[in-house]
């Protein structure tokens, strides 16, 4: 499937298997294993307009990576969290669909446990 980056700049993705790919704004072909990654970033497919993927809300990330944190909270299984209280990043990557960074996890971290005070 071909997708393009939103922005001019091109789009980075790398899988933790090691793969990765760029895509262009133009447009660029890629493996089916980088398109759950792409989309997450942003990439749009080639075949959606302007008009089509301006019109509807985008994909937040960070409200799917909030929700999967308060999903984990919410069950109450202390094997997603880690000894020092933070959410386990396979478990929190598994709930949410995609790969997270530590400090993007963190970050939301912050925000998710701050509100549940």
């Amino acid at each position: 499937m071909k997708f393009r980056s939103p922005t001019d700049q091109p789009l980075y993705v790398a899988l933790t298997t090691g793969h990765t790919c760029v895509i262009s704004p133009d447009g660029d072909e890629i493996d089916q294993m980088f398109h759950r990654e792409a989309i997450s970033r942003g990439a749009v497919p080639a075949s959606v307009t302007e008009t089509a993927a301006s019109a509807g809300p985008g994909f937040d990330r960070k409200k799917v990576i909030a929700d999967a944190m308060n999903a984990m909270l919410d069950s109450g299984d202390e094997d997603e969290f880690t000894n020092d209280g933070k959410p386990d990043l396979r478990k929190l990557s598994g709930r949410a669909g995609f790969k997270v960074a530590r400090e993007e996890a963190d970050a939301i971290w912050a925000e998710v446990s701050a509100q549940k005070d």
